[in-house]
């Protein structure tokens, strides 16, 4: 079973200017009307906001924000996410529009997502896979870049230190003009990461060892507005990522180590018609992984490779209509010792259509993906989304769409376990909500209140059939996932300062709807690693130059795969302090996360640190 997990990336190894169109109560881009469409309670950060809660990459990121339940085990571990009761493979992870997720396991480990990489991230929970195609089941992480063409030249430096022997360097060039522009990026972090745990009562604490990681960055980001009509940009994105694997609390030693390759190319091609915008991407993948362990005399190599061009148009002919059609076109090949003499191939084509109303009260988008796995026709997905203003302050919205997630090719090809007549998951979703918006010169107050269902039938997983001595992917169960998501925002103004309070719940029920022998479940049980209550609630003042904020959480208890992991609450706090000046500013910043130090586990027999800080500054220097 290990080896299976093995074959694909890091997961399982380890356990630029858009051209906009205005209407009638939308305002449309080349590309938002998939990365906003309605109906959905997004979250979005940009280079400031992320620069304050100094989260280094997407992982820890979610982890303070409402909606998404993370799996790790502190610094340099792998991090994958629960959505609203889905697994892993039911976040889609998109870079500039295109999917990384890896077609080994059909999902990307977020803690080797470095938010140095991207200008914005955005959060959208629920399913979308009518715009975005298979994963896209439990909600979307998007990173986005852009150009700034009003900067000539900026310097910026991001040294930090923290506790395990924590380092952090991060240097950003940006050169350019109003036609040109060239962004580099470089980054090197590390840590020890060699904390001490509570093993239990009367005995020492015992010190985490085998476990330091170390992660090299660099990117280039070119960006030319071609003329008035038409822009082009090129990223490249390398990053190799060396981490030694902890032992287990039941574990004496550990000498596993895992080294992430990456090789990641984009481009971007945009112009402007009459009524509308036009838009060709595309992107080459190339990521290698390589697992050893010399206590078991095991090592696992694999390497896959990923092609996706994407072409679509926007278009307005009518007042308050907007149009997107679009197709993208997906080949993917793999190796790895579980395929034996194979080499994977897999060609997916898809068309998708989407139309967007929209009026003073009145909002709606219907959306449609036709999608094409090698010689076989999947099932159609459609979508409807709805809102209604019933004041300008207060609105309702509905979405009913239909779910899919194709099968990985682990899935479908590792021998021995894969099956070749595997069936992809599929299902359908409803979402429901209620948005409220209080403001005046002094007070904002947002609330939110999120209800949602789902099904998802034939749904994956690796287990052992009667007859059988090894694990096997199959389609044995069917999962009712349905759950609500109230939010409360609020901030007050007064003088020269600002305080805000942010406060959510999470009520998740993920039931699984057979008897299950292999693995072990009963008809209505909770799926593991998916807690029904999590509540989350932020604290933030700035006063002039400083700013504070204060996030406590608190998970609720869930099922592991051998034991339970119990209710826990963490408290991180940030300290932020900014100078700026006509040329450049200083940014100070200080974390201290688990600040009550609490002894818990997100992931059964992994400990997470105690308390433990990071400090640094970033200096910039703009023209």
């Amino acid at each position: 079973m290990l080896l299976i997990w093995l074959g694909g990336v890091s997961t399982y190894a380890q356990a630029v200017v858009d051209t906009s169109l205005t209407m009638p109560a939308i305002e449309i881009t080349a590309s938002n009307i998939r990365n906003e469409s309605m109906g959905f309670s997004g979250r979005s950060w940009d280079a400031e906001e992320m620069l304050k809660l100094n989260a280094q990459n997407v992982a820890e990121l979610l982890s303070s924000e409402s909606g998404s339940y993370l799996k790790s085990y502190g610094l340099g571990s792998i991090a994958t996410s629960s959505v609203r009761g889905g697994n892993a493979g039911h976040t889609l992870l998109l870079w500039n529009g295109l999917p990384l997720n890896s077609p080994m396991l059909a999902q990307l480990d977020l803690s080797l997502l470095p938010l140095f990489a991207a200008e914005s991230v955005r959060f959208t929970p629920g399913s979308n896979t009518a715009l975005w195609g298979s994963g896209a089941v439990g909600g979307i992480i998007d990173l986005q870049n852009n150009a700034d063409f009003s900067k000539k030249v900026v310097v910026q430096n991001k040294s930090g230190i923290g506790s395990f022997g924590r380092f952090l360097q991060q240097n950003k060039i940006l050169i350019g003009n109003q036609k040109f522009q060239s962004i580099t990026r470089l980054s090197l972090e590390r840590a020890e990461n060699d904390f001490f745990y509570n093993v239990g009562r009367g005995i020492p604490d015992k010190q985490q060892t085998n476990a330091s990681f170390k992660q090299h960055f660099i990117m280039q980001e070119l960006y030319w507005k071609i003329n008035a009509k038409h822009s082009f940009s090129l990223q490249y994105w390398g990053q190799n990522s060396n981490r030694n694997i902890p032992p287990t609390i039941v574990q004496s030693k550990s000498e596993a180590q895992q080294n992430d390759v990456v090789h990641r190319l984009f481009f971007d091609l945009k112009g402007t018609l009459k009524n509308g915008v036009w838009n060709v991407k595309g992107g080459y993948f190339n990521e290698r992984l390589d697992y050893r362990d010399q206590q078991i005399l095991l090592k696992a190599e694999s390497h896959f490779s990923t092609f996706i061009g994407e072409m679509s148009s926007t278009w307005s002919p009518l007042k308050g209509h907007l149009f997107l059609a679009g197709m993208t076109y997906t080949k993917s090949m793999a190796q790895a010792d579980g395929y034996k003499n194979q080499v994977p191939e897999e060609d997916r084509t898809a068309l998708f259509v989407s139309w967007k109303y929209g009026s003073k009260k009145y909002n709606s988008q219907f959306s449609v993906r036709q999608e094409f796995l090698d010689n076989t026709i999947l099932p159609f997905i459609p979508s409807l989304t709805l809102e209604y203003y019933f004041q300008p302050e207060f609105k309702i919205r509905g979405k009913f769409n239909r779910n899919y997630r194709l099968p990985s090719l682990n899935d479908r090809f590792w021998i021995p376990g894969g099956n070749s007549d595997i069936l992809p998951e599929s299902g359908w979703s409803q979402e429901t909500g209620i948005d409220y918006t209080l403001k005046n010169k002094k007070f904002v107050f947002l609330s939110s209140l999120t209800a949602y269902h789902r099904i998802i039938n034939n749904w994956i997983l690796w287990s052992q059939q009667p007859g059988e001595f090894h694990f096997s992917a199959n389609n044995i169960t069917s999962v009712r996932s349905y759950g609500l998501e109230p939010r409360v925002d609020l901030s007050y103004t007064f003088q020269k300062s600002i305080v805000g309070f942010k406060v959510g719940y999470d009520f998740v029920r993920a039931i699984n709807l057979f008897d299950l022998v292999s693995p072990y479940m009963t008809a209505g049980s909770q799926l593991i690693y998916t807690p029904v209550h999590q509540i989350s609630a932020t604290f933030s003042m700035s006063f002039l130059k400083f700013s504070f904020m204060y996030h406590h959480q608190l998970t609720g208890k869930t099922k592991g795969i051998n034991e339970d992991v119990d209710t826990f609450l963490v408290g991180n706090f940030r300290l932020f302090y900014q100078i700026k000046n006509k040329n450049g500013k200083a940014c100070f910043f200080m974390n201290c996360n688990n600040i009550w130090d609490a002894d818990y586990v997100i992931v059964e027999r992994r400990p997470m640190p105690g308390i433990h800080f990071m400090t640094g500054v970033q200096i910039s220097f703009e023209k």
